[in-house]
């Protein structure tokens, strides 16, 4: 469970702000990150114009989420994105949590296809929660196992987008998981190589494992839900 905000109208860099007061983050990386702060808040409202409804709460995690296993020689995984589930005051509040790393080196597209992405993730999150379709997801033992899963959790994107552009966008992004080259390497260059924050984690870290009963009594975004509903008559699980 990730220690980020937990209301959108807190800042979503107070936690980069605490990294660079810790001198763990340079100013000068911080700065990048702010100036491009923008473009996730314009993907944002991409997301919400063309689903038609709101985002839910998000924040910029400077530490970066890098996974490996042992069964996969030298392949490494960094989760650039991810939907947080976080318990508050003994309610569920779901978060998205995007890395100081993309949002500093992503481009514009990427940004927006990742938003939009983790959007899918939580409405699908939602979908279960909110008719109790879930307990906790399957544990995931290698990359390709996580990649899969992690495709396997999201509502199909022209479900709901009715930008096609946008569900374009996804589709030439993610096949099982983010395709960005260039992203990567800048990323293994200017924040892994300069020994930026990084977390070693394994794929099974990202899973949900939520109480139902803590889930039953969590009151969900109502656009959201009418969403799933309609997702639910054109596509019954």
């Amino acid at each position: 469970m990730g220690d980020g905000p937990v209301a959108n109208q807190l800042d979503p860099l107070i936690l980069l702000d605490q990294a660079v007061a810790q001198e763990k983050i340079p100013r000068a990386m911080a700065k990048k990150v702010r100036l491009k702060m923008k473009v996730l808040q314009g993907a944002i409202l991409r997301v919400e114009k063309a689903s038609g409804l709101r985002y839910p709460p998000y924040y910029v995690e400077p530490v970066l989420p890098v996974s490996r296993t042992g069964s996969e020689y030298g392949q490494m995984g960094v989760m650039f994105a991810r939907v947080v589930p976080h318990t508050a005051t003994g309610s569920l509040v779901i978060l998205v949590q995007f890395t100081a790393a993309l949002v500093a080196f992503g481009t514009k597209g990427t940004i927006e296809a990742v938003a939009a992405h983790e959007f899918t993730h939580y409405v699908e999150l939602v979908r279960k929660l909110s008719t109790k379709d879930i307990v906790s997801d399957e544990v995931a033992t290698t990359l390709y196992e996580a990649s899969y899963a992690d495709a396997e959790r999201t509502v199909p994107p022209k479900l709901l987008f009715s930008e096609k552009s946008l569900v374009s966008l996804i589709s030439r992004k993610f096949k099982t998981e983010l395709s960005d080259p260039a992203l990567n390497k800048k990323v293994e260059d200017a924040w892994i190589g300069k020994n930026l924050p990084i977390r070693w984690v394994g794929p099974e870290e990202n899973r949900v494992n939520i109480p139902m009963g803590m889930a039953a009594s969590t009151k969900f975004d109502s656009g959201v839900l009418a969403k799933v509903a309609e997702l639910q008559k054109k596509a019954p699980r």
